[in-house]
């Protein structure tokens, strides 16, 4: 099923996809590690995402594709969230502020400033703005540890320590899996094979 204006589409993709989902776990315990949302106009489906490096609108069927496993299309693995109707007014605001953000650079660090952007703090400043800018999506204290061990994972340590910092373990933030959870969304369908998904 293919997601219409306003539907949050989430994925497993990319080179952090294990250290991301190792330490989330999403809808039914999924592991998630991206989020876009779907813009439709006159020349067809959109997702509009912060993929490094940085925020754009990209065709559907690219989208869909970064998603499949292999090169078949019955590989592709996403799930697509629709805000329930209460809250569906919030929708337009929400993809105007979010269009204004196109060419910010996507953020690596994953801070919460304003200079850089990731996946899913697009989703959450875009619904705060929609929403008089109070929040909607909630943020949360941001974890990096192996929930069986407790530990700080090794990838995450490794990966901060190229940009010589500590990792930002407790700090607010949001991520892909933790949206795909929130209550105000109906998981409308569920594509391929999504890790940890039961």
């Amino acid at each position: 099923m293919t997601p219409t204006t306003g539907d949050l589409v989430f994925a497993c993709i990319g080179p952090m996809t294990d250290a991301i989902s190792a330490v989330t776990r999403g809808y039914r315990g999924a592991l998630l590690n991206h989020v876009g949302i779907a813009v439709e106009n006159e020349k067809g489906l959109f997702v509009l995402e912060a993929f490094p490096p940085e925020v754009r609108v990209t065709n559907w069927e690219v989208y869909a594709r970064r998603t499949q496993v292999t090169a078949g299309i019955s590989d592709r693995r996403y799930m697509v969230g629709r805000l329930r109707a209460p809250y569906r007014g919030l929708i337009p605001g929400a993809i105007q502020y979010g269009l204004k953000q196109r060419d910010v650079p996507y953020d690596r660090l994953y801070s919460t400033d304003q200079q850089a952007l990731y996946c899913s703090e697009l989703i959450v400043d875009m619904f705060a703005k929609a929403n008089g800018d109070a929040p909607f999506f909630m943020e949360r204290p941001m974890s990096f540890r192996d929930p069986a061990t407790g530990e700080i994972l090794r990838a995450w340590t490794e990966y901060y320590q190229y940009f010589g910092m500590d990792v930002p373990d407790g700090e607010t933030g949001s991520n892909p899996a933790d949206l795909s959870s929130d209550t105000r969304l109906e998981i409308i369908s569920v594509v391929g094979s999504i890790p940890g998904l039961s």
